[in-house]
This record gives structure tokens, sequence and C-alpha cells, in this order.
């Protein structure tokens, strides 16, 4: 039958007919036809409160939902007949719907006032309370709702769980965790298979630190609902809380593929690659949290902290202040960004970020400790030291603050108080490799070799990378004759720093005291490539050369030397020899009385007595 048939089909109809033909629509589910057939009845009979009833009844029970068509509706059956309980039952629905929980409130009120045993607008009113966060009261009309109708039991179990976990969550929110818990489990009475309540209840765990507790509740939640990514996520958390580490990742594997825009799993995956020195897995996940939700602070501070970590400092530096342009009233943020502006040279733009720290927090111990470096770079020492004592001050039990003003005493030659200091540091981080080394430094300085040796050893077992304790306990080994332990150690340094000239230099110089004069030659040469300006290896260079009967090489290496210290006797005297060697007497004897002139100057009478002997002997031997 055509649709044009059926309108006429319908104007041929009286309206009791058409609302009877309505109604049976209604009944076999063809809701389109029968409001349409109500919507002609209405059209033709205003006053028929039955045809607005269920016209209003059925356009919110079909796609799309009209709730404001059908609060229309209603509005007219109430004009009509405004004691009818279930129009203010249904209107109260729509209402709910539509947000307007004071509206449903009133209308469900006013269902229940005349009609005081309709279970089903208690529990309606049950829900707009639910809505209002009012889950005592919701709590109240479910239970009414349960008292006038036992078969509905059942269907509001669930939601009196609903409400006695939102009630749990705003306890955990207030910080109220005992308060949470008994939600939870209260809510787990009246419907057990609830996950959410697990699952939150794991959240508190997680925040009293029970991380096995949280674990076994957030278990329970996924038994229950395996596609829950927040239980997934949470339990990442506990997991990683427990050292985990793997555990943790896992499962902020399982909550992205449910959910792959959840941005804080993101975050916490990146920490956990952070904490395991993954660094640009960490960076990658950082990147994805920022891109799903860009004002995330703490993305971009963990950002910085993993990128100042792999050196790329200007990158950390951007990081920093994209959070403090974000949110420019974070002391830790400017507590980092000043030790940035440090390890960059900035010192006074690092000293500025500090004291806005401080002003923001002024027990931040953290931002005294990175104050203290940038004025030690000043050379404020007096001031350094005073930082890191207000650090020690607010945290006694903070290692860095000792370690970085033992460094200051060892600059000002207060040795058994950088001793003391950095042995503070190490009892608060046992694992505190610099530490150790820097304790080896001042012990050397004291003379306390075993000491020094022990604490650089100590230093390497904690980090074998550690290039400052192997450069240090060559040089321990090179003053105590060790040499070729004092080459071992070199080398070790030069294989994680080839670039530097100073390793190959220091190298050379034990090799010359092994007499291994050719590999000597091999090192100074590497390290004047690196540097050329070392008068000192040009020296050293020549006088191995000198060594190995290279003399026409030793004698400009010498030469070398001597541009760039004019005033060194012992390298004239040394190319004066050579020159000697060389028959060259006049270049020889112009070389000797320059070191004796120099000697002389220097108020060395004996030295340069000497030398005027030798220019007498070669006279004598040259025939002048």
């Amino acid at each position: 039958m055509s649709d044009g048939s059926v309108i006429t089909q319908r104007n041929e109809m009286n309206p009791d007919e058409l609302f009877q033909q309505g109604l049976n629509k209604q009944l076999q589910g063809d809701y389109l036809e029968a409001i349409a057939d109500y919507t002609q009845v209405i059209a033709t009979q205003p006053g028929q409160a039955e045809a607005y009833y269920n016209n209003g009844g059925l356009i919110v029970s079909s796609e799309p939902r009209d709730y404001y068509g059908a609060m229309a509706d209603f509005n007219q059956v109430v004009g009509i007949n405004p004691i009818l309980s279930s129009v203010y039952y249904n209107r109260g629905n729509a209402r709910y719907f539509l947000g307007d929980y004071e509206g449903a409130i009133a209308d469900f009120n006013q269902a229940i006032e005349i009609e005081p045993d309709f279970a089903e607008s208690y529990h309606g009113r049950g829900n707009a309370y639910l809505g209002l966060q009012n889950y005592n009261q919701a709590i109240a009309d479910y239970q009414q709702s349960i008292e006038k109708n036992p078969d509905l039991a059942s269907q509001i179990h669930i939601d009196i769980a609903k409400a006695l976990h939102n009630g749990g969550v705003e306890h955990y929110h207030a910080s109220n965790y005992q308060g949470a818990i008994a939600n939870f489990e209260q809510a787990l009475e009246w419907y057990p298979d609830f996950a959410p309540a697990y699952s939150s209840m794991g959240n508190v765990y997680y925040i009293l630190g029970d991380y096995e507790q949280a674990i076994a509740n957030h278990d329970r939640a996924l038994e229950l609902d395996p596609h829950l990514a927040a239980a997934y996520h949470n339990r990442g958390n506990a997991h990683y809380g427990l050292g985990n580490n793997q555990d943790a990742i896992e499962n902020y594997n399982h909550a992205l593929q449910i959910s792959p825009k959840f941005a804080e799993a993101y975050y916490n995956r990146g920490l956990v690659y952070a904490h395991l020195k993954n660094f640009l897995q960490a960076i990658a996940d950082f990147n994805q949290a920022l891109i799903l939700n860009p004002d995330d602070l703490q993305a971009y501070s963990q950002r910085g902290l993993v990128r100042e970590t792999l050196g790329q400092y200007h990158q950390a530096l951007e990081d920093y202040s994209q959070a403090l342009q974000k949110n420019p009233t974070l002391p830790s943020v400017y507590s980092f960004r000043g030790n940035i502006r440090c390890l960059l040279g900035d010192y006074q733009g690092a000293i500025d970020d500090c004291n806005q720290a401080i002003k923001l927090d002024p027990y931040l111990a953290q931002a005294y400790c990175h104050r203290a470096t940038a004025r030690r770079g000043l050379g404020d020492y007096q001031g350094a030291t005073q930082d890191y004592t207000m650090a020690l001050k607010i945290n006694s039990n903070l290692a860095e603050a000792y370690y970085g003003r033992g460094i200051i005493y060892a600059i000002m030659q207060d040795f058994p108080a950088a001793v003391a200091d950095n042995t503070e540091a190490i009892k608060l981080c046992t694992e505190f490799s610099p530490a150790y080394c820097n304790r080896g430094n001042a012990h050397c300085l004291l003379g306390n070799e075993n000491q020094a040796m022990a604490d650089y050893n100590q230093a390497l077992q904690i980090n074998p990378d550690l290039i400052e304790a192997y450069y240090n306990r060559a040089s321990l080994r090179y003053t105590l004759k060790n040499y070729e332990g004092a080459v071992a150690d070199y080398t070790q340094a030069i294989e994680r720093n080839p670039q530097s000239a100073k390793f190959y230099s220091d190298r050379a110089n034990a090799r010359f005291a092994l007499q291994d004069y050719q590999a000597a030659i091999e090192d100074y040469t590497q390290a004047l490539a690196i540097d050329s300006t070392q008068g000192e290896d040009w020296y050293n260079l020549g006088r191995s050369l000198f060594m190995v009967g290279e003399l026409t090489a030793a004698l400009a290496n010498l030469s070398q030397a001597l541009q760039r210290q004019p005033y060194w006797a012992s390298a004239y005297m040394l190319r004066a020899d050579i020159r000697r060697q060389l028959k060259d007497y006049h270049g020889a004897i112009a070389d000797f009385q320059k070191s004796a002139d120099i000697y002389y100057g220097e108020g060395n009478i004996q030295y340069y007595q000497q030398i005027l002997e030798l220019i007498e002997e070669i006279y004598v031997i040259g025939s002048f």
C-alpha cells in the first residue's frame, strides 16, 4: 500500500478508530506508524490525553529519541488530566535524560504524591539524585523502590552499587581513603560483579602503598570486564610501584589496545621506559601523550628530564619553558629549568629561575641545590655553601646537597670537610659513584692513597663507565709509580672519550715512564692532533723523539713548545743539548744562554753557573 493511500485511509477514519489503529501498531512494534496515527488523532481531537500520552512515550522509545517533543506531549496530558501519576513519571524521565535533574525530581515527587506506592517513581527520583551526586538520597530512594516492589530488586541493586561507588570515588578525591574503601565494599555487597568498584578499590590501595592488594582488586575487575582499560592502566601503576617494570608495560599496552587515545597510559609507560633507561622510547611515549593532551604539564617536565639525561639541554629547556608558559606557578619546573641553564653555562639565568622557584616554594630544597651549583659556576663559593646548607636544613637526606657542598669544600682546599660531606652523601645513597670518586680525590690530596684507591675502585664497581674515576685512579697509580696500572686506566678513559687530549697526554707520560717511547710518541701526537695549543705536549713529544734518536724531529717539536711557552728553561736546555749533538754550536750556545738567563731571573744561581760551565765546554769543543 502506498504512503498516499495510507494517509487517505487515516483521513477517512474517525478519531477513536484511528487511536485504536495506533494502539495496535504500537503493540506490534510499528512505532513510526503508531506515532503517525496518534499525531492524526491529536490534530483532529486536541483533548485526547491518551493520544498525547502514548505519542510522548513512543517518541522517547524510538530513534532518534525526541525528549523535548515527549515533554511537550506530556505537558499537554498534565493540562488535560493533572492527576495522572504516570505522566509525571514519564516527564520526569524525559527531564532526567535532558540533564534537568531538579525538574525530574519535581515530577517524580508529584507522581509519588499522587501514587505513594509508585515504585518506579522512587527509582527514577533515585537516578536524578544520583545525577546531582546526592548519593545518600539516591540510595534511600532505590531502597524505597525495592520496598514498594521487590520484583525490581535485581534491577536496582546495580544502581545502589553505582551510588555507593560514586560516593566512594568522592571520598577518594577528598583523600578519605578508608571511607572510600567502605563505600566500595558496600557497593560489592549489593552487586558482587560490579567491576568498577574493584578497580576503584585497587586505586585506593595503590595510593595507600599496598600494591599487591591493588593488583588483586584490578585482577578481579578485569575478570568481570576484560575491556576495562582503566583497570589495566591502574594495575600497571601498581606493578610499577612494586618494581615489576615489564608487567607494568604489558598492562599499559593492554590499556592502549583497548583505548588508543589513553594519554595517561602513554605518559606512565613513558615513566617506566625512562626508569629502564630506554630514553628514546620514553620520549616517544611522552610525545604521544602530549599529542593527545597538549596541556599535560607533567609530560613536558618528564620529557625535559629525559632530554636532560641524554644531554639534549636545549630541547629540555624548551620543554620546561613550555610547561611554565602554560602554568607559571610551578616551582619544581623553575628549578629544573634553572639546572638546565646551569648546564648550558647560563649561571645568572639559572639563579633567576631558582629564585622564582624559591619564591613560590621557600622549602624546595632542590632549588637551593641548583642555585648553589650556579653560584659555584660564578665563583661565589660562599653563596653556594650557604645554599647547600639551606637545602640540607630543609631536607637532611638530600645526598646531592652533601655532594655539591663537598665539591665547594674541595675547591676551597678544606679536604677533611670534603671527605665528610661526600661520606654523608654515600651514607644516604650507597650507589652514588661520583661521591666515591670525589671523596677519593679529597683523600688523595690529604695523602690518604689507600683510601683514595678504595674509593675509586668502589666508584667503578658501581659505574664501570665513570670516566672521572678511571682518570683519577690512573693519576694516583702514576703518582705511586704503578705506570702499567696507570696506562690501563687511561686507556679505559680514552675508550669512553677518545676526544680528550689530556687523556692521551697523560697516558703518554706513563708510557714514557715505562720507557715505551714509541707508544708515548703516538699518544703525544694524538693529543696534539686534538689540541695543538699545549706547549707541554710539544715538549714531551720532542723529549720522546730525542730518546729514540730522532734529533731533527725532536728539535722541531721543542721549537713548537717554546713558541707557546717562551720562558721555559728546561726546554731551552734540551734543545741546546740536541743542537750540540747536531754540532750546531752557535744554536746550542744561544739556547744554553737563554736557559741560564731564565734560571738567573728565577734566582736559581746553581743552575745558572752550571749552564755557564757547559757553554765554556762548547767554546772549547767548537774552537771559538
